[in-house]
C-alpha cells in the first residue's frame, strides 16, 4: 500500500541525475538515513559523472527500490541492497546492486634485520620475504580460515586510503607504519572487486618493513578482532614466493602481481 512505501526523488546539485528512491516500511533504516549513506551518495555522483561524459556508452537510472539495509550500532547504515530501473542505449540493464563502499588492503612484506646486508628487493620469487596475512572465518565462501591481506572498509569523513591502511595494519597485525612508507599499487583507479553486483573499489598498497627477528616472531599467531561479535583474525606469516598459492582472495593475488610488476619494470 502507499502508506507502506516511503519515496523521494534525489536531485544532485548541478548535475543531470534525478533518481526516485523507494523504501518499503520493513527496511530497518529510514529513507533519510539511506539517502545520506555515503556509498549511495558516491554511487549517485559516479552515475552523474558518466552521464556528464556524454556519448552513447552510459547508464541511465530512473528509480531504485531498496530491498534491504543493515544497520550497525546506533543507526549507522552499513550495507544497502537495491534494484535499479537501469538502461543503456540498447535497453534494460540488470540493476541489482549491493552497496558497501570502498576498501583498502595492504601487502606487508617483512624482512629480518639479519638480512639487511644484502640489498635485494623481495618479489614473489624471493623466498626470504615474508608476507603478512590474516586468517579469519568467512561465511560467504564458506571457509573457517580464509587467508587474506590485512584490509578494511573506508570510513565516512574523507579518510585517505593511506591513513586507513595504517589504521588497519595496527589493528590487525600490531605493526606500526607511517603513511610515507606505503607504496600505492593501484593509484587513482582502485580495483573493482565484483562489478557485476557490488560498488566496492579496493585500493591496494604495499609496505616493506625490516624488523628484528624477535619482533617478527611476536607477530606470528597474533589474534585480533572483536571476538564477541564474530571477528576472529589470526596473523600468519607466509613466504612471499608461496603467497599466490595460499590464498584465493582476489586482492591478495592482485597485490602480489602488481608488486612484482612494479619491480620487474623498475618502477620504484
Amino acid at each position: 500500500s502507499p502508506s507502506a512505501l516511503a519515496a523521494a526523488t534525489v536531485v544532485l546539485e548541478k548535475s543531470r541525475v534525478a533518481v526516485r528512491i523507494e523504501c518499503p516500511a520493513h527496511i530497518p533504516a529510514s529513507l533519510a538515513q539511506i539517502q545520506q549513506f555515503p556509498p549511495l551518495v558516491a554511487w549517485l555522483h559516479s552515475l552523474d559523472r558518466q552521464l556528464a561524459a556524454g556519448g552513447n556508452q552510459r547508464i541511465t537510472v530512473r528509480a531504485l527500490r531498496i530491498q534491504s539495509a543493515d544497520v550497525f550500532g546506533p543507526g549507522n547504515v552499513g550495507f544497502v541492497k537495491f534494484a535499479a530501473d537501469a538502461s543503456d542505449g540498447e535497453g534494460h540493464v540488470p540493476g541489482v546492486v549491493f552497496l558497501r563502499g570502498d576498501s583498502v588492503a595492504v601487502l606487508l612484506i617483512l624482512r629480518s634485520a639479519d638480512q639487511c646486508s644484502e640489498e635485494r628487493v623481495p618479489s614473489f620469487r624471493d623466498a626470504r620475504g615474508l608476507a603478512v596475512v590474516v586468517e579469519q572465518p568467512r561465511a560467504a565462501v564458506p571457509s573457517a580460515a580464509l587467508r587474506e591481506l590485512p584490509a578494511g572498509m573506508m570510513d565516512a569523513g574523507g579518510v585517505r586510503f593511506a591513513a586507513a591502511a595504517v589504521r588497519e595494519l595496527l589493528e590487525e597485525t600490531g605493526v606500526c607504519v607511517e603513511p610515507h612508507e606505503l607504496v600505492d599499487l593501484t593509484g587513482p583507479r582502485p580495483l573493482l572487486a565484483s562489478p557485476g553486483a557490488c560498488d566496492e573499489a579496493v585500493a591496494l598498497l604495499a609496505c616493506e618493513k625490516t624488523l628484528h627477528p624477535d619482533a617478527i616472531a611476536a607477530i606470528a599467531g597474533r589474534r585480533a578482532g572483536l571476538r564477541a561479535a564474530g571477528e576472529r583474525t589470526t596473523v600468519r606469516l607466509v613466504r612471499l614466493c608461496d603467497l599466490w598459492a595460499c590464498s584465493r582472495d582476489m586482492k591478495t593475488v592482485a597485490a602480489l602481481a602488481l608488486w612484482d610488476r612494479r619491480h620487474a619494470t623498475g618502477d620504484c
